[in-house]
């Protein structure tokens, strides 16, 4: 098979105006929608989690996070408490995330955010350097107006930061190697790509199993990706992450693959021959829900004109990540605009590439261009108006029927009521905090989930109770008529909240429009209830 790459003459010019006010639109608007998730108390837990592993990453002590604990098989499945010396990378092995820390350091919470936005803008800039070279200008710049304008983009984008964030660059720069012979780029791609996550290597490995299929050029090389990709996966999850926590086994493959999977105690490997033995059980989870399944492949090709259903490059290039998002069990295992579709994106578009540079005179057809500008019009309106994480809640309503809208001039009014609360908590002490206070006093040692808990272990093993609890339940009052979580949540704040009180454990030392700060009562100490405020005077304590 000859390579159709290798008569395109590479694009010199500079980039065009179009794909600069693209570039420079995204990056602007979602850091925008980013930094107001964070004023606004949109944020949540993820949010605050990877500030603390970053935060406690620049103090010297890697991956340790006391809410990832809070999701660790031992906490979640074996009912233990929280631990402050957990390290997330029993969950995930973000080494590369890492690197992010002493941003951190320097820019507080909003390091993130522009982390996040910025690698996701970079991604759009490769994708256009390889298009230009392989296609006319036109459709090179519509391509990059596809990424920039899709769900599968903005979602992740614009919810909690997450560590999926450097696929899209980083698979577009291991593809633009093979394409053009470029080794040091090539390796150096791969091992970052690969240090992205415990099942990155899942990434590569359908990189390589293109190249192998695809590239005649590049064929040994895609060997060795596969290879190595495997090769790391088995490492990783047999036996890195086993050896600091047992969450991988006992709570995400179960997660994942307890329908497929009767025993997932033995890790991935296990896992995968278990599938392998029961096929039909795996065509079945592929195809099912049919219509969820159809839904999911159409909305993510949408903004590429359905390209990506007619190229067997892109069938090739996501074909282990789709496989298992198909697999995959959960609510988010289908979702066009959460963050584990990054791993398809790179497939997606650099197909969509390759396709249209063996059917280029397909663009001179103007039917083409109006038929995609109509569906470019239509995947972005059915993102914003799906209010993706509620970011968008300012301008987008919560619920169309019945109505839910919190107003930004509300917004703002909880933002002050949460910053008068949070003034009272001194920097290093330990919190509890529920969900949409966390991000907001991510950076420090003992944090953990209200009203989950207020013990945890320090580092000796001895259990231990909060200095201060955190609450907003007056944050979850529009949303709660409508929304049976938010309700549930608030209940249980409240009921929470009373039973620390009346047990003269803590003492209430705020309550204001909503938020309720709790102090703990150190006998020891014996600490003054003078500033405390009576507690019939609280209407979340009775």
């Amino acid at each position: 098979m000859s390579d159709p790459s290798a008569s395109a003459a590479p694009s010199r010019g500079p980039m065009p105006v179009p794909v600069v006010i693209l570039a420079v639109g995204f990056f602007l608007t979602c850091l925008s929608i980013q930094v107001w998730r964070l004023e606004s108390l949109s944020a949540t837990y993820d949010q605050a989690l990877f500030l603390q592993e970053l935060w406690s990453t620049a103090q010297g002590r890697p991956f340790e996070s006391s809410l990832s604990s809070v999701l660790s098989a031992a906490v979640k499945v074996g009912g233990e408490l929280p631990s402050v010396s957990y390290l997330h990378l029993g969950q995930h092995a973000n080494f590369l995330t890492l690197l992010i820390a002493p941003l951190v350091l320097l820019l507080g919470s909003l390091a993130l955010p522009l982390v996040q936005v910025s690698l996701l803008t970079a991604a759009g800039l490769v994708l256009w350097r390889i298009a230009a070279r392989r296609l006319p200008e036109s459709l090179a710049i519509r391509i990059t107006a596809a990424y920039y304008l899709s769900g599968a983009v903005i979602g992740p984008a614009l919810e909690n930061f997450h560590d999926l964030i450097w696929f899209p660059l980083l698979g577009f720069l291991v593809v633009e190697a093979l394409l053009e012979q470029r080794n040091r780029q090539l390796v150096l791609a791969a091992v970052m790509l690969l240090l992205v996550r415990e099942d990155s290597g899942l990434v590569l490995f359908s990189l390589g199993l293109w190249a192998l299929v695809r590239q005649p050029a590049a064929r040994w090389k895609g060997v060795g990706l596969m290879a190595v990709s495997f090769s790391w996966v088995l490492l990783v999850t047999g036996w890195i992450q086993p050896s600091v926590d047992s969450s991988l086994s006992e709570r995400f493959l179960q997660e994942k693959f307890g329908h497929l999977v009767d025993d997932v105690s033995g890790g991935t490997l296990s896992a995968l021959v278990a599938m392998l033995r029961n096929p039909l059980a795996v065509l079945q989870a592929i195809v099912s829900p049919p219509g969820a399944t159809l839904g999911f492949l159409l909305a993510l090709s949408l903004p590429l004109l359905l390209i990506p259903l007619l190229s067997v490059d892109s069938a090739l290039l996501v074909a282990v990540p789709l496989l298992i998002a198909l697999v995959s069990q959960g609510r988010s295992a289908l979702s066009v605009t959460l963050r584990y579709v990054l791993a398809l994106v790179p497939g997606l578009y650099l197909g969509s590439v390759l396709w249209w540079q063996r059917h280029a005179s397909v663009w001179a057809m103007p039917w083409i261009r109006r038929c995609w500008f109509g569906a470019l019009a239509l995947g972005l309106t059915l993102t914003l108006v799906a209010n993706p994480h509620r970011s968008l809640s300012a301008l987008v309503p919560d619920s169309f029927s019945p109505w839910v809208h919190v107003s930004p001039a509300a917004m703002l009014e909880r933002r002050a009521a949460l910053r008068e609360a949070v003034a009272l908590i001194p920097e290093q002490a330990s919190v509890s905090a529920d969900t949409s206070v966390l991000p907001w006093l991510a950076q420090r040692e003992v944090l953990i989930r209200f009203p989950k808990s207020t013990q945890y272990l320090d580092r000796g093993g001895e259990q231990q109770s909060v200095d201060w609890v955190v609450a907003f339940p007056g944050y979850y009052t529009p949303l709660a008529p409508v929304f049976k979580l938010e309700r549930n949540l608030q209940r249980s704040i409240g009921r929470k909240l009373s039973k620390l009180v009346a047990s003269d454990s803590y003492q209430l030392m705020h309550c204001d429009r909503g938020a309720v700060v709790l102090k703990r009562i150190s006998i020891q100490a014996g600490t003054s209830s003078e500033a405390a405020i009576d507690p019939r005077s609280c209407s979340w304590l009775n």
